[in-house]
């Protein structure tokens, strides 16, 4: 739909300069040779003479504007969050912007399919079964959660948003209250205080103190985490043995994965991992500064795996991240702020893009309650 729509114009604009932005930008140009007229950004409290926002003055030679600068008449695909979609959307309309798509988290995983199986990268998990991007033609299943023991934890915490839509829980999916230690609040029977685990530290690792329960009480066939808010769509029925880890589709970075990590840290954190990386790894370490300057991004830490491949790449992030807590005398940032949560990130991607172990790796739609 979205290809169809952007061929339809004569020129077009795309509202966001983010992540989602770049990566629709991407696609739309590999598959159709089309580029935007800009970029646009902008909303009800953000006015021109206040400028991009923090955004980039120019992606890829394209030029970013404020939203003021974009004809009425022009369409636009609006491709941020649905979160600032709720936002924008109404902001369109009543500034007499008519002529528009919202990018929707399903049109936006079925346009990255479609570009990444065209360059032959990032696989899905429906291509490999033969499936429609919404297995809707999927009829027959070869295998429960049960019979796979498959247990997705979805991730959640006292201090939590209330969402105006919150997602039902299958049967495989099990939620865990994560930082339980810090708070006298319950708000799920499963914690992440109980047995091995590092709950006291969640201010620092945010989910990832959840990822470490999961690693170190947790044995059965599949196991992953996912969010309150952020689901990954595994169907249990198409896990089979030619698969080893279900991830999201990763995200495209403009200029890269490093200046995106950037965005969120300071440097002196972007320096310690950095130290990290060299002194536990050594030998791969020019590999992973490839990642890093590379355009490619997994986010959420959401991932779904068989049980040692999980239990594997835990062993291996938390050993990285360990070091990095020696250093939190000369980095304060380590130890007070959520900085480990946004290094846990770029672990992650460094982890399953590098893939040491020659995993098989497939992708499903992730899913983002508001």
């Amino acid at each position: 739909m979205v290809l169809d729509e952007i061929q339809k114009q004569d020129s077009f604009a795309i509202y966001g300069a983010q992540v989602i932005a770049f990566g629709a930008y991407t696609a739309i140009n590999g598959l159709t040779g089309r580029k935007p007229d800009f970029f646009v950004v902008g909303s009800r409290d953000a006015k021109p003479q206040e400028g991009l926002n923090g955004n980039l003055e120019v992606i890829d030679g394209i030029e970013v504007c404020h939203i003021d600068a974009c004809p009425k008449d022009m369409f636009i695909l609006v491709a941020v969050t649905e979160l600032v979609q709720k936002e924008v959307i109404p902001f369109l309309k009543d500034n007499g912007y008519t002529n528009f798509l919202a990018l929707t988290q399903y049109e936006e995983h079925v346009l990255m399919s479609k570009y990444y199986e065209n360059i032959g990268r990032f696989p899905t998990l429906e291509a490999l079964r033969g499936l429609s991007p919404d297995c809707s033609d999927w009829t027959k299943a070869r295998a429960s959660a049960r019979e796979l023991d498959l247990r997705m934890y979805e991730v959640c915490n006292h201090r939590d948003s209330i969402l105006s839509s919150k997602p039902s829980l299958k049967e495989y999916e099990y939620p865990i209250q994560a930082g339980a230690a810090l708070s006298d609040k319950e708000i799920t029977e499963l914690k992440d205080n109980t047995g091995d685990n590092i709950s006291l530290k969640n201010r620092q690792y945010c989910e990832m103190t959840a990822s470490y329960w999961v690693w170190k009480n947790i044995k059965c066939g599949w196991k992953g985490i996912e969010h309150y808010r952020r689901h990954l769509l595994v169907r249990p029925e198409l896990l089979r043995n030619d698969v080893d880890v279900v991830l999201p589709l990763p995200y495209i970075c403009y200029p890269s994965e490093l200046y995106q990590f950037g965005r969120f840290v300071r440097e002196d954190v972007r320096k310690a991992l950095f130290t990290a990386l060299k002194h536990v790894h050594p030998d791969e370490y020019d590999d992973y500064l490839k990642v890093l300057n590379g355009p490619y991004q997994y986010t959420y830490n959401m991932v779904c795996a068989r049980n040692d491949v999980f239990d594997e790449y835990c062993r291996w992030f938390f050993e990285i991240t360990g070091y990095m807590e020696t250093m939190q005398g000369d980095v304060p940032d380590i130890r007070d702020t959520r900085a480990l949560s946004y290094v846990a990130e770029v672990l992650t991607n460094i982890y399953f893009m590098t893939n040491p172990a020659g995993l098989k790796i497939y992708h499903v739609q992730k899913e983002i309650y508001v």
